[in-house]
C-alpha cells in the first residue's frame, strides 16, 4: 500500500471498511526501541573523561539571547511610558482638587455678589480627593449631626472622590456615593448603614 493511500486512509475512514482499516494498520511498521540499550547510550553520552570537571553551564542558542534583549526593551518601554503618564496626569489635576487625601475641611471664601438688592453668598465645595469612604463618612456624620455604622467592613478603606457641595442635602450626598458599583448606603431613622 502506497504512502498516498494510507494518507487518504487517515483523512476519510468513513471511504473504507474495516478490513481494510485493519490491513492499513497491520502493514505500518513501528520501530519500538529496546529501552536498556537506549538507556545505556544516555547514560554513556552523560558520562565525562577522568578528571574533567561537570559543566552546569550550556551555550544558550542565539534566539534565547534575542528574546532576552527584546523583552528587556519591552520592560523599558513600559516603565517608561508609565512613568510619563504619571507625570502628565499629575499635571492636570484640578485647581480646587488637593491631590493628597487630607481634604476634609477647610475654610470656605466666601464670595458675595448684589443682584437686585439681593446679597448672595456663594461657597466653594469641599473636594475629596483619594479619599477612605470612613473620614468622608466622620466628616459627613460630624455635619449633618447623624451616626454611621457599616455592614461591610471591607467598604472602611474604599478610596473615593466626591465634591461635596454647600448645598447639597444628606440625601444628595447618599446618592453620590451610591452610584459607585461597591458600597450602598441607606439612611434610616439618624443613621447611615453601609452595605
Amino acid at each position: 500500500m502506497t504512502r498516498e493511500e494510507r494518507l487518504r486512509m487517515l483523512l476519510h475512514p468513513e471511504r473504507y471498511t474495516d478490513k481494510q482499516l485493519a490491513e492499513m494498520l497491520d502493514e505500518v511498521d513501528i520501530h519500538v526501541p529496546d529501552i536498556e540499550t537506549e538507556w545505556q547510550k544516555h547514560k554513556d553520552g552523560r558520562r565525562k573523561k577522568e578528571g574533567e570537571r561537570p559543566t552546569y553551564h550550556r551555550e544558550r542558542p542565539v534566539y534565547y539571547k534575542v528574546a532576552a534583549a527584546i523583552i528587556g526593551v519591552l520592560m523599558l518601554s513600559g516603565i517608561s511610558y508609565a512613568a510619563i503618564s504619571h507625570l502628565t496626569t499629575r499635571e492636570h489635576t484640578p485647581d480646587n482638587a488637593i491631590p493628597t487625601e487630607e481634604v476634609i475641611m477647610r475654610k470656605p471664601v466666601i464670595k458675595q455678589a448684589r443682584q437686585d438688592d439681593k446679597t448672595i453668598t456663594a461657597i466653594p465645595p469641599i473636594i475629596y480627593n483619594n479619599m477612605e469612604l470612613q473620614k468622608i463618612m466622620q466628616q459627613l456624620a460630624k455635619a449633618y449631626g447623624v451616626k454611621v455604622r457599616f455592614k461591610n467592613e471591607a467598604a472602611k478603606s474604599l478610596r473615593f472622590y466626591l465634591q461635596w457641595e454647600a448645598d447639597d442635602t444628606l440625601g444628595d450626598i447618599i446618592e453620590k456615593i451610591n452610584h459607585f458599583e461597591k458600597v450602598h448606603l441607606t439612611l434610616s431613622e439618624e443613621t447611615i448603614t453601609i452595605e
